[in-house]
């Protein structure tokens, strides 16, 4: 992976912030700034959508590209990477670490300050609240699952990562904190997601809204990813459910008109009623876009032993490519696409692996596994119409739902994770006890060894 580095703001959080930074040469430091920014919804809200832009930011490019480069699916120049052997010192990765850690501390500020400032409805705090747990949580997920030793393989007394839960200004050593279990991590980021269930709306008024920020389906959604990682199958299948049972989401009709061909690197871009969540990059007020996906450069071209897995009508074979040959999930020029985050056959996919895991065979998890296999046939019949009795055993059916799993969220960040969780080798380079990625020297050093480092690593 390249080391790529920018930033976006609409043309109203550039107002925002320009005017805090004049703030911040008038007042003291620390609380005033804080009590002015989150006294009134207009700034607070304008607060909030610059945390959602660091979120972007700390969950695209590299962090994005990351489980599919070293998960076997597409090329990459960065054999350490892929490989394992990334060097704790090398400062090119610490920002994967860093970003996240960033927002978060952004979430914080609106999650601990907002309800001692804010002068506005309080009905409407919360809900600016939960939209920040809900940030929160999906930032201390992506950090599990990237530096969690063993946190996807079940290992819940393993070194997570430390959760931070209060914002701070500046560093004086005092914020330093230790790594979290797995099983204390996992905890707080559904004590998080639970908690803005209970608030977030359902359906939004705005289109982009309703995709782009948090809503009770996709605190939902992603609880029900967290669960499937710590193999809670039982709650990930009930969280799951509650996603399929809401009202709105659906399946776009083929593989083309989910991914259209973006080329021209103009206009805005609608998000269907199958995101569940995603960054919506093309609505922002910028000239380039910065999600740092190079697909569109013809950089990560996907493998031939990953191609294999599909068959041959299948359209996520034979339409993946534009006739620009560009893989077709990110076309934009400027960079500008919209970057899904959970989309609904996600959701499905997931309730149907849990629901074999917790009651075997059964009917709705073929029903599920078939609706999105046969999604990616709309020019030709679809090769098989599964029933349970093509399944002789439990593992025989999650065995298929992974494939298609596999296919269906490919370049989307998933084929590491999955692979870790289910039990195989990322890639056939990458071994056992580097799993996990190194944690960056620099915050063992600052933290006088109160962070320890990854068992992979300390010999």
């Amino acid at each position: 992976m390249k080391r790529y580095s920018s930033y976006i703001y609409s043309l109203l959080l550039l107002v925002v912030l320009v005017a805090c930074n004049k703030q911040l040469d008038l007042k003291p430091e620390g609380t005033m700034v804080e009590a002015d920014l989150l006294k009134n919804k207009q700034t607070t809200e304008s607060f909030l959508a610059d945390t959602y832009l660091r979120m972007m930011d700390a969950c695209g490019g590299n962090m994005y590209l990351f489980a599919d480069v070293t998960g076997n699916v597409v090329s990459s120049f960065d054999q350490a990477v892929v490989k394992g052997n990334v060097d704790p010192r090398d400062k090119n990765y610490d920002d994967l670490w860093r970003k996240p850690y960033m927002t978060i501390n952004q979430a914080n500020v609106i999650i601990t300050q907002l309800s001692r400032y804010a002068t506005f409805d309080a009905g409407l705090q919360q809900r600016f609240i939960a939209e920040a747990r809900f940030i929160r949580a999906f930032c201390h997920l992506i950090l599990l699952q990237m530096y969690g030793d063993g946190a996807l393989q079940g290992k819940m007394n393993n070194k997570g990562i430390p959760l931070m839960l209060q914002s701070f200004d500046g560093y004086d050593g005092s914020q330093n904190k230790a790594r979290n279990t797995n099983g204390e991590v996992y905890t707080q980021i559904l004590k998080d997601l639970d908690e803005s269930i209970a608030v977030l709306p359902e359906k939004r008024t705005d289109p982009t809204d309703q995709a782009g920020r948090a809503t009770k389906g996709a605190a939902a959604a992603l609880a029900a990813r967290v669960s499937l990682y710590m193999q809670d199958y039982a709650k990930a299948a009930a969280y799951a459910n509650t996603v399929l049972s809401a009202q709105g989401y659906a399946l776009q009709p083929s593989f083309v008109q989910l991914w259209p061909d973006h080329a021209t690197g103009t206009g805005k871009y609608p998000l269907s009623t199958e995101i569940v969540f995603a960054f919506p990059e093309s609505f922002n007020a910028t000239s380039y876009g910065s999600h740092g996906i190079y697909y569109a450069y013809g950089y990560y071209q996907p493998l031939p032993d990953f191609l294999a897995r599909y068959e041959a009508q299948d359209e996520r074979l034979t339409d993946l490519f534009t006739t620009t040959k560009q893989m077709r999930k990110f076309t934009d020029p400027k960079l500008m696409d919209n970057v899904n985050m959970i989309r609904l056959p996600e959701v499905m996919l997931t309730a149907a692996e849990a629901l074999v895991q917790t009651n075997g065979v059964n009917v709705t998890s073929v029903d599920l596994l078939n609706k999105v296999y046969g999604r990616a046939y709309t020019k030709n019949p679809v090769p098989k119409v599964y029933t349970i009795a093509d399944f002789s055993s439990k593992q025989a059916l999650i065995d298929r739902i992974l494939l298609e799993r596999s296919r269906e969220l490919a370049f989307e960040g998933f084929a590491r994770f999955d692979a870790i969780r289910s039990g195989k080798q990322p890639n056939p380079q990458l071994p056992a006890d580097r799993y996990a990625m190194p944690i960056p020297q620099r915050e063992i050093d600052i933290t006088g060894g109160l962070i320890v480092q990854n068992p992979g690593y300390t010999k």
